[in-house]
């Protein structure tokens, strides 16, 4: 089987960005020269389309998936895309509010499994001074959550001061 031959069944399992099909393309032994002509070729065919590619698959992260900012530009990068292409696609199509809105989801996840304290009393005033402090390092956790999972960090503390 040869190169172009492999990258034609590469792509009909799915989609690829073309750094990410080069990359397994070489990984299977083929020349680097040969690999950069089957992906001309097939950017050339229509047959791969990275714009394409990479606003369907970002489209789809920011659907189904709980991932800020930052981890959605390792998750392209993750692809093959470039880090500043990355970023330009990020910036175009995720906005503040649209990132905010993927850390509530995270949030309301997270909390059915950790904040019952914090949901069974809203008013702080009430809460006695070990359940204030235990408030405060599961805010300190949540943050640090949130930050693993790549939201940047105006979002965080947007987020944790509604809560």
């Amino acid at each position: 089987m040869n190169a172009y031959e492999k990258a034609v069944g590469l792509l009909k399992i799915r989609p690829h960005y073309s750094g990410e099909l080069a990359k397994k393309l070489t990984l299977r032994g083929f020349k680097r020269q040969e690999v950069d002509e089957v992906i001309n070729r097939l950017h050339d065919s229509g047959m791969l389309n990275d714009a394409q590619f990479a606003e369907t698959f970002l489209a789809n992260l920011i659907r189904f998936k709980t991932f800020g900012f930052y981890g959605l530009k390792v998750k392209l990068m993750q692809r093959g895309m470039a880090s500043q292409d990355a970023e330009v696609l990020l910036k175009e199509n995720l906005s503040l509010e649209q990132e905010q809105e993927i850390a509530e989801r995270l949030l309301e996840k997270l909390q059915g499994k950790t904040l019952s304290v914090q949901s069974q009393d809203s008013g702080a005033g009430h809460l006695s001074q070990r359940e204030r402090e235990n408030l405060k390092m599961t805010n300190v956790k949540l943050a640090q959550k949130l930050s693993r999972k790549g939201f940047r960090s105006e979002v965080i503390s947007s987020l944790l001061r509604a809560a």
